[in-house]
């Protein structure tokens, strides 16, 4: 995997994870009501706009980014095979990266602005319907995004990669584990919350990262491949 395609899926990821921070960095206490679940006291009537529109536009170009980025972890798998059918499974989780993010995002928005301008009781009315309409897209994204990290664990702990196959235990599900882990242990703050919702972004960050720092080595094992195949 080029450097060039690990710099852009991080450059997507933080775009992805600027939202998540402008989304999540709220006051995290619990609303009554039916809301949807990610809605918290910080998304009110006080809630800024702007945070709506700058997490719209990063998700946006972040997803051209990104995109790129994770359909060049094709580039790690022996067989062309199993590099179109990469190619292919993280189109699919890129995109159902963005249904995900939108969601919340307009969910958020429409309590918010109903909070502003009809009142709590009516926000969370409107919130709990909006919410029984989105979270099936939620499911579907999510399903998309576990079943990639699952194919990625699965091929690398079978050798079918250029990584070792204990690599399997260093993926971006071990690194958003691990960040979503972390902020479930700390105090209960905007922080906190924040962090939860960074985790998945910060997951791959993290190992985008480390598949940068790995170039070398990736193009080493390719080389020695080819010399035994010919």
């Amino acid at each position: 995997m080029e450097k060039k395609y690990s710099v852009s899926g991080i450059i997507g990821c933080v775009l992805f994870g600027i939202g998540d921070w402008l989304l999540g960095f709220v006051d995290p206490a619990k609303v009554n009501g039916d809301v949807f679940y990610f809605i918290s006291a910080g998304h009110g009537a006080g809630y800024p706009a702007w945070k709506i529109i700058v997490t719209l536009i990063t998700a946006v170009i972040g997803v051209l980014f990104m995109q790129q980025g994770c359909v060049h972890i094709g580039d790690l798998m022996r067989s062309d095979k199993d590099k179109a059918g990469a190619a292919r499974v993280f189109t699919f989780m890129t995109y159902g990266w963005l249904i995900l993010h939108l969601v919340v995002t307009i969910n958020v928005y429409v309590y918010s602005y109903m909070c502003e301008n009809f009142g709590i009781e009516q926000a969370e009315r409107f919130s709990g319907d909006i919410s029984r309409i989105s979270v099936p897209l939620l499911y579907i994204s999510y399903v998309i995004i576990i079943a990639a990290m699952a194919d990625l664990i699965l091929v690398i702990a079978r050798g079918r990669t250029f990584l070792r196959p204990r690599d399997a235990f260093f993926t971006p599900l071990t690194w958003i584990c691990l960040t979503g882990g972390i902020s479930m242990l700390l105090p209960e703050s905007a922080f906190s919350k924040g962090l939860y919702t960074f985790c998945m972004n910060g997951g791959m960050i993290v190992w985008f990262v480390i598949m940068m720092f790995m170039e070398q080595t990736v193009l080493h094992r390719k080389f020695t491949v080819r010399q035994h195949t010919e």
